[in-house]
């Protein structure tokens, strides 16, 4: 799950920084002369990072399954891939 303070962190990179709380008002700046973010700014960088996220998941279990087929296609058994590579198997 993507936090405020993910985004934050993300727009920020590199800046002290500190919250009370879990929204922007919370933000406390500790390097100078930062520009304070909005809360239309971080909820926007909230959604980019669960897009993100989502992405990167659904390629990992492209791979897995790409993975699978491969080693299934050589001659490994679903026994053999179980033993040897467990995230290999399905619903892994």
């Amino acid at each position: 799950m993507i936090t405020t303070a993910h985004a934050v962190q993300s727009l920020r990179p590199g800046i002290e920084w500190s919250m009370s709380g879990d929204d922007v008002a919370g933000i406390t700046w500790h390097t100078p002369d930062v520009e304070p973010l909005t809360e239309a700014e971080v909820a926007k960088e909230m959604k980019r990072l669960e897009a993100l996220a989502k992405t990167i998941e659904a390629n990992r279990v492209a791979a897995l399954q790409d993975a699978r087929a491969f080693a299934l296609s050589l001659g490994f058994t679903p026994a053999m891939l179980a033993v040897m590579y467990p995230q290999l198997t399905e619903g892994a």
